[in-house]
C-alpha cells in the first residue's frame, strides 16, 4: 500500500514537471517567434512595446518595453469602451427630445418655436428627424411662426479633441463633437464626370442640404486618364472645395469623400427645417442654437440603441465621434458637466479601481486621434483582463474586430490560424501602429496581448504585417 501511494505521488510529480516543462517550452517558443518578427528591418529606428499574458494563470509569455508609454492611436478607445460599459451599463440609452413653445391655434399655426434638445446621441440619423417631423404634422401644425432651436448644452462647446491635427479637421474621422449630432456630423460628396471633356464635374451633396456650399473646380478629363480629386472644407466655414480631374468614363461606386460640418447642432436645426418644409410645414423663422426655454412643451423623445450596440458601432469600424461622445457623456452623467476633462476624471477613477498604473497613462481625448495620449501596453492588458471577467465582458469582446472577418481587421490574417480567432482593437495615426486584444492558441489557452509600435519609418502595412505574423504564429501553438 505504501509503495502504491509513493508511486502515485511520483506520477503526480512527473505530470506536474511535464506540464511545467510544456509551458516553459511554449513560452520559449513565443519569445523566439516575437524576437524573430521584431528583427524585421522595417522596424529599424522605431520602438516597440509588447506584452503577451495567459488568461489562465497570469503567466507572462513575452514582454518588451511593457511599462513604457506609447502613443496608442485607436487602442485608446479600449479605455472609453471599458469605462462606459462599467460605469453607464450595457443598457444605457441616449435620448433626444422634441418640444414646441408658444401658442398653437386652431388654424394650425404655432406662434412660437420648435426646440430639439440633444443628450449626446452619436448615431442620430436624418430618418430619426423625419419621425419627429411626422409627429409635428400629427399635432396639426402647418406653420411655425418662430425659429427651430437646437439645444446642445448637455456638453461644453469645445468641438474638437485636445491635440487634434488642424489638417484632419475637414474629414470624417475628425467630426466635430456635440450633444446634438446628426448623420455622424458629415455630409457625403459624390463627384461624377460632366457631359464632355473640359466640362465641370457634377458634384452632389448627400443628404441634400443648403447648409453647405460647394466651390467646384473639378474638370472632366479624357477617357482612361487618371482620376485625381481633392476635397476639403474651408476652415471654420461650411464651404466645401472640390478640385482636380475626373475621367469622362469614370463610374462611381460610392461617395468620393465624407466631409465634416461646422457646428453640428446648427446643422441639425437646419436639416429639421428642411425636412419640415419638405412635408409642407412652413417655418418663418430661422435655425438657431440656444438653451431650451423653460416654458417649452414636451412633444416626444427619440431613444438610441443600447450602449451594448453602440460599443460595437464604436470598435468594429473605430468610430472617433462615438468615442468622444462617450467621454463627454461620462463627464455629464458622473460629474455633472459634459466635458472631456470631466470624462477623463471618470476614466482615471475606473483605471485606479481596476489596478492600472496611473503613472503610465495620459488621456487627452476619447478616440486616440490625439498624439498627446500616452499609455503603456501593460495598462491596456490590465483593461483587457478586467473586461474578460466582467459581467458584460462578452459584450466588450464582441465589439472588437475579428481577424479576417469584420471591422478594421477584416482584411488581415486571412488564411492563418489567427483568422476568426483574434479579437482585437486596431490603431493607426502617422508612425503609430497598435493592436490589443485576445487570441486563443491551438492548444486552447486564452491569451491577452498588447502591441504598440511608435516612430517606425516604414509603411504602416509593413508594421502591421509584423504584428499579424506574431499572432498567426502564436495562434498555431
Amino acid at each position: 500500500m505504501i509503495l502504491r501511494r509513493r508511486f502515485l505521488v511520483f506520477l503526480f510529480v512527473v505530470q506536474l514537471s511535464l506540464g511545467a516543462y510544456s509551458l516553459w517550452a511554449q513560452d520559449a517558443t513565443v519569445a523566439k517567434i516575437v524576437d524573430e518578427a521584431l528583427a524585421d528591418p522595417a522596424l529599424t529606428h522605431g520602438i516597440q512595446g509588447i506584452l503577451i499574458e495567459s488568461l489562465n494563470d497570469g503567466r507572462i509569455l513575452y514582454e518588451k518595453n511593457a511599462d513604457l508609454v506609447f502613443i496608442p492611436a485607436s487602442n485608446h478607445k479600449l479605455i472609453v469602451s471599458a469605462c462606459a460599459l462599467d460605469t453607464l451599463g450595457a443598457d444605457y440609452h441616449f435620448k433626444t427630445f422634441l418640444y414646441t413653445r408658444g401658442e398653437q391655434t386652431a388654424d394650425g399655426i404655432l406662434h412660437g418655436d420648435i426646440v430639439i434638445q440633444g443628450r449626446g446621441d452619436p448615431v442620430l440619423k436624418s430618418d430619426d428627424l423625419s419621425i419627429m417631423v411626422s409627429k409635428i404634422k400629427e399635432l396639426g401644425i402647418h406653420t411655425v411662426e418662430g425659429n427651430v432651436i437646437a439645444d446642445d448644452t448637455w456638453f461644453d462647446g469645445i468641438r474638437l479633441g485636445w491635440g487634434w491635427s488642424w489638417d484632419d479637421e475637414p474629414y470624417y474621422y475628425s467630426a466635430q463633437i456635440s450633444a446634438l449630432n446628426l448623420d455622424e456630423n458629415v455630409v457625403s460628396i459624390w463627384v461624377r464626370p460632366g457631359e464632355k471633356v473640359g466640362d465641370l464635374a457634377t458634384v452632389e451633396v448627400q443628404p441634400p442640404t443648403s447648409y453647405v456650399s460647394i466651390e467646384n473646380e473639378c474638370k472632366t478629363s479624357e477617357a482612361g486618364s487618371q482620376k485625381a480629386i481633392f476635397i476639403d472644407r474651408v476652415r471654420a466655414k461650411n464651404v466645401i472645395r472640390v478640385k482636380g480631374v475626373i475621367p469622362i468614363d469614370y463610374k462611381q461606386a460610392g461617395p468620393e469623400e465624407a466631409i465634416t460640418v461646422e457646428e453640428p447642432a446648427l446643422y441639425t436645426a437646419h436639416r429639421l427645417v428642411e425636412l419640415l418644409k419638405a412635408q409642407g410645414i412652413e417655418v418663418k423663422g430661422t435655425p438657431s442654437c440656444g438653451k431650451r426655454p423653460a416654458d417649452a412643451r414636451f412633444v416626444m423623445s427619440h431613444v438610441s440603441p443600447p450602449l451594448c450596440d453602440i460599443i460595437r458601432m464604436l470598435n468594429k469600424p473605430s468610430d472617433n465621434l462615438i468615442a468622444e461622445v462617450l467621454l463627454k457623456t461620462l463627464g455629464a452623467e458622473r460629474k455633472g458637466y459634459g466635458s472631456a476633462s470631466k470624462g477623463e476624471e471618470v476614466e482615471m477613477e475606473f483605471l485606479k479601481k481596476i489596478g492600472a498604473d496611473l503613472t503610465a497613462i495620459s488621456i487627452s481625448d476619447g478616440s486616440g486621434l490625439s498624439r498627446l495620449n500616452l499609455v503603456s501596453p501593460r495598462n491596456l492588458v490590465t483593461i483587457l483582463k478586467y473586461m474578460y471577467r466582467h459581467p458584460k465582458g462578452q459584450v466588450f469582446m464582441d465589439s472588437l474586430p475579428v481577424a479576417g472577418v469584420d471591422g478594421t481587421l477584416r482584411k488581415r490574417m486571412k488564411g492563418t490560424p489567427a483568422e476568426g480567432n483574434v479579437r482585437a482593437k486596431t490603431g493607426y495615426v502617422g508612425r503609430v501602429a497598435s493592436l490589443s486584444g485576445y487570441v486563443t492558441t491551438k492548444s486552447g489557452e486564452p491569451l491577452v496581448f498588447s502591441m504598440i509600435f511608435n516612430n517606425h519609418l516604414c509603411r504602416h502595412s509593413e508594421a502591421t504585417a509584423v504584428m499579424d505574423k506574431i499572432l498567426a504564429a502564436v495562434a498555431a501553438l
